[in-house]
């Protein structure tokens, strides 16, 4: 039986309750399964916000994915192409990973996967995602340039960026949760022979792991990841 990976993706809080919710995309994407003969075993959920932010997870992120569906006989699976991103830059991306590996993105919505479509075809259907992202981006900067009222006034600057960092450091925990990032360290901690942070950033590296936003691992990120995630070091190495 054929084994499938869920992702799930929602960009805004308001689409949890508008049929673009995390549970509405895996009914259909179960739907698909059992019409296919196919087995969900896992679920990955996303719920990222901000234009730039979403295409920089999205990149690392769905590598991830694909990783991870190799590692496991997997292919995965979506409701919907724009589920996966609305960057066409990250989905031409993704086509091109998946045709360089054994795994492939199945579109519950088209009833085909991403293998079965031709270059071109694919093309097109990235350029229409991503000119509907450059027009939710107009839409909203038209309805902010005409809204009306003391907008901002009142609010403390301090809690306002407190409450954006707390909310980037959610994201972050979310995206380590994801890609199983504890596990790997400490399995790298075992398996080096010198366990510093440079060499488990070389070792992460090696196995084909990226970083947040889609780039290599360096000691430098894996050290501001562990910070932004509130991890201890020393807890790490001991564990």
């Amino acid at each position: 039986m054929k084994k499938l990976i869920a992702v799930t993706r929602v960009s805004t809080s308001r689409q949890w309750t508008k049929g673009s919710s995390i549970e509405d995309q895996e009914v259909q994407v179960r739907e698909y399964a059992h019409k296919i003969g196919a087995e969900v075993i896992e679920v990955i959920r996303i719920q990222i916000s901000g234009a730039k932010m979403q295409m920089r997870l999205n990149q690392g992120q769905l590598q991830q994915a694909l990783r991870k569906a190799d590692e496991l006989g997997a292919d995965l699976a979506v409701s919907r192409l724009d589920r996966l991103s609305r960057s066409q830059i990250a989905l031409l991306q993704l086509k091109e990973a998946s045709e360089q590996s054994a795994v492939d993105v199945h579109v519950c919505s088209l009833g085909r996967t991403i293998k079965s479509i031709s270059s071109l075809e694919f093309s097109v259907m990235a350029m229409m995602a991503d000119n509907e992202r450059r027009n939710i981006q107009e839409r909203v900067k038209r309805a902010c340039r005409n809204r009306v009222g003391p907008i901002g006034y009142g609010l403390d600057p301090k809690k306002v960026q407190a409450k954006s960092l707390d909310k980037r450091r959610e994201m972050t925990r979310q995206w380590a949760d994801d890609i199983g990032l504890k596990s790997e360290i400490i399995n790298a901690v075992r398996m080096l022979r010198i366990p510093n942070q440079r060499n488990v950033a070389n070792w992460l590296a090696g196995r084909g792991h990226l970083t947040r936003t889609g780039k290599r691992w360096t000691q430098g990120t894996l050290t501001q990841q562990i910070k932004v995630l509130g991890w201890d070091w020393d807890e790490l190495k001991a564990v």
